[in-house]
């Protein structure tokens, strides 16, 4: 069974950092190792990295969120920006998605009571993320990133929580 948990320590940073390193090309075909590794490092200084784990302990997969959004300078305490969320292939298509995703808010609502809104980045010529994110989200602006146009979605935080309880029926 999965656990989910946030990053606590380096050995914790180094195996989620060394998944997203080996899951680049999954966020984006052109991400290079050094576009993961500067990201990473603005991570590291600047968000809040969440992993999965699998039953042997291997990371499976990994999301990094902001307290906050980088382009308001990190003063916009009421919203907490998700600028990447990536699970390995094989547990794709399961529950670990929504498993996580309830844990995320879970986490970011204990952790941050202030946040108000979540937002969530996904490269415009990703369809399967772009659907995947409308389903429980709003468009709210387009802009522009390093490897192309990037969609911004946004919901409040509690509309996102009475989403997902309706799953945890099933």
């Amino acid at each position: 069974m999965a656990q989910f948990q946030p990053c606590s320590n380096d050995t914790d940073l180094a195996k989620v950092s060394l998944f997203l390193l080996e899951n680049r090309h999954e966020l984006h075909p052109s991400f290079t190792t050094l576009d993961m590794v500067s990201l990473i490092y603005s991570y590291a200084t600047q968000g809040q990295f969440l992993q999965v784990r699998d039953s042997t302990d291997q990371v499976i997969g990994a999301a990094v969120y902001y307290h906050g959004t980088p382009d308001q300078e990190f003063k916009n305490s009421e919203v907490a920006f998700v600028d990447i969320a990536v699970f390995a292939r094989e547990v794709r298509g399961t529950r670990a998605f929504l498993n996580g995703l309830q844990y995320m808010i879970n986490h970011i609502a204990s952790s941050h009571p202030e946040v108000k809104e979540v937002q969530f980045a996904a490269y415009a010529e990703n369809n399967y993320v772009c659907k995947l994110y409308s389903k429980f989200m709003d468009v709210s602006y387009l802009r522009e990133g390093k490897l192309g146009k990037e969609i911004i979605y946004y919901q409040k935080i509690l509309n996102i929580s009475t989403f997902l309880k309706k799953f945890n029926k099933i």
